[in-house]
């Protein structure tokens, strides 16, 4: 097992300050040699290593290599949209430094929601990479992964335009680590999560895998009113000295379903007793798992008769395709392809069947998203007997990351799942998506009013602009103003905000609808978390003071046009719920 001398290397940082004052190539060196070592000695050092080559960028900014490996490293793991600026120093100084720079750059973008740019830089790389057909050194992107990247800005410039009614929050260190943590699944009353971890606190094995990352392990943590207890391994019964992750935990809390590398991959599962203890896993019963190819993600419905799962077994539509199965006789019976709808040529996975029985979420990297995996859903149609056109959760829930293994609630207000965020803990971290409610919808159909008073004739594409979106605005609402980079809720705007709680919680027919705006000051991405979080201050305002979530919506639409003083704000609108 390799260690680092962590102590030794926060010293370095925190002086790091007070050396880089001005250009000095020699202290730029050290900074690389340090770096350097760290990189290859611990991947759990990543982050460290990252700031030590920025140092080195900081002593010498013209160091071209320093550049280029802060740049990569930023694109290895959180606020990859950062990147760019070392990219873009790397292509200024030597624009044949690296024979894909442009795709770099173009992933850097990409990253910060600026698909316009990303695009740009792709179609740069896609025409270097055409004119030099022959070569295949180390830094060669493929034509057919550019080719993807072109065509997920352009379903990222749609999506984006129109963000959706969700909001993300970090679960808490409760849970999270600054390790990898991933696949939450909850009981019923989500009392109960599961999920999996490669921690090194409490972890089966004291040691690290090939990788560097420590095995895998499962973990479970109780909630208790609105907290969650410290997580905690949940047992040997369960958890071995290599890789064991979780898939699913039945509604009841009972059972878990788990992965097992027997068979390349198959799906087992172990029961909880009065003693709150786990038997040892076993292998599902029934055709599920299969002959030499892997099975991962399972979900069973409400009534227990029905399964889906991920598999990449041969007959599929290409990679892993999801499956469902259903039950006679308390036995699962042969399993079937979930069809074209549903499947693509590239992978799908973590399919989720909500307690109705007919809305189905799932991840895949082959239906219109704007980046890896991104979660969809889909609702059955009893009477064409079909799956409906799969719908994009959007951002938020969905960035140019991996978001698998969604979770929702019963309610079907909030869900759970694992991405990399700028916010969290560590790597990859758990989040609860919440719901904005209905109300959201608000912002299209007022348009749609204020365009018919005008005899003018409004279709889907141009609901989508912002200039529709600005004319809505024009219609009086109380405006909450922000400092820069603020989502705080200045006390000057308190004492209406209240007297409008006042009113609502008085008249239960209306509702409010806040929507929310930021300056140009960074980039798309963070402009519309901030725009966002702007949204949901004020929300979250009005529930405390007594307001039902469920009568408010927020939305952010990052950047609007103005001065940058009357840019940052919030737009509250009170509204007659039976309009809607």
């Amino acid at each position: 097992m390799l260690l680092l001398r962590k102590n030794y290397l926060i010293l370095i940082l925190s002086l790091s300050p007070f050396f880089a004052q001005s250009q000095d190539p020699e202290l730029s060196k050290i900074y690389m040699e340090q770096a350097d070592q760290v990189y290859a000695e611990a991947k759990d050092a990543i982050e460290i290593a990252k700031e030590i080559y920025v140092q080195a960028v900081e002593a010498d900014t013209n160091n071209v290599r320093a550049n280029f490996m802060a740049g990569r490293l930023y694109l290895e793991t959180v606020n990859r949209d950062y990147s760019t600026k070392y990219f873009e120093r790397v292509k200024r100084l030597n624009p044949r430094y690296k024979f894909n720079i442009d795709y770099l750059l173009g992933r850097g973008y990409q990253y910060g929601l600026e698909f316009e740019k990303a695009l740009k830089y792709f179609q740069a790389y896609k025409k270097r990479l055409l004119a030099n057909k022959g070569y295949r050194g180390g830094d060669r992107t493929g034509l057919s992964i550019v080719n993807e990247r072109i065509s997920e800005c352009l379903n990222g410039m749609e999506i984006i335009d129109m963000p959706t009614l969700y909001t993300i929050e970090n679960v808490g260190e409760s849970i999270n680590s600054a390790w990898p943590d991933y696949a939450p699944v909850l009981n019923e009353d989500e009392t109960v999560m599961i999920f999996t971890s490669r921690r090194q606190q409490d972890n089966t094995n004291e040691n690290v895998d090939s990788d560097n990352f420590y095995f895998e392990d499962i973990f479970i943590s109780k909630r208790k009113g609105v907290t969650w207890d410290d997580a905690k391994n949940i047992g040997t019964n369960i958890n071995t000295l290599y890789h064991d992750s979780n898939l699913y935990l039945t509604r009841d809390g009972k059972t878990l379903y788990i992965y097992s590398d027997e068979g390349r991959g198959d799906i087992f599962y172990s029961t909880e007793n009065e003693n709150e203890e786990w038997s040892k896993p076993r292998p599902i019963e029934g055709r599920i798992n299969s002959e030499g190819f892997s099975e991962q993600s399972v979900c069973i419905s409400a009534d227990g008769e029905f399964m889906l799962f991920a598999s990449n077994r041969p007959g599929g539509f290409g990679g892993f395709d999801i499956y469902g199965c259903y039950k006679e006789n308390g036995k699962w019976m042969r399993p079937f392809n979930m069809g074209p709808v549903i499947n693509t040529k590239y992978d799908e996975d973590g399919p989720y069947l909500a307690n109705d029985g007919i809305t189905l979420y799932f991840s895949s990297k082959g239906q219109k998203g704007f980046g890896g995996f991104d979660v969809f859903k889909t609702v059955y149609n009893d009477k064409d007997q079909k799956w409906g056109k799969p719908e994009n959760l959007g951002y938020p829930v969905n960035t140019v990351d991996d978001e698998v293994y969604f979770h929702p609630s019963k309610d079907g207000k909030r869900g759970y799942l694992a991405s990399v965020r700028e916010e969290g803990q560590g790597f990859t971290d758990i989040y609860m998506v919440k719901y904005t409610g209905n109300l959201g919808q608000t912002a299209r159909s007022r348009i749609v009013k204020l365009q018919e008073k005008e005899n003018n004739y409004v279709t889907d594409e141009d609901l989508k602009t912002k200039q529709l979106i600005d004319s809505v605005l024009s219609i009086a609402a109380y405006q909450v103003y922000f400092d820069v980079n603020s989502s705080m809720v200045d006390q000057e705007y308190e004492a209406k905000l209240k007297d409008m709680s006042t009113f609502l919680k008085g008249n239960t027919n209306l509702g409010v609808q806040i929507s929310a705006f930021s300056s140009a000051d960074g980039n798309a991405r963070y402009n519309l978390e901030l725009s966002n979080k702007r949204a949901q201050a004020v929300l979250q305002f009005f529930v405390e003071q007594g307001v039902e979530e469920d009568r408010l919506a927020a939305r952010g639409f990052g950047v609007l046009s103005g001065t940058d003083d009357k840019s940052r704000r919030a737009e509250v609108k009170i509204l007659n719920l039976a309009d809607l």
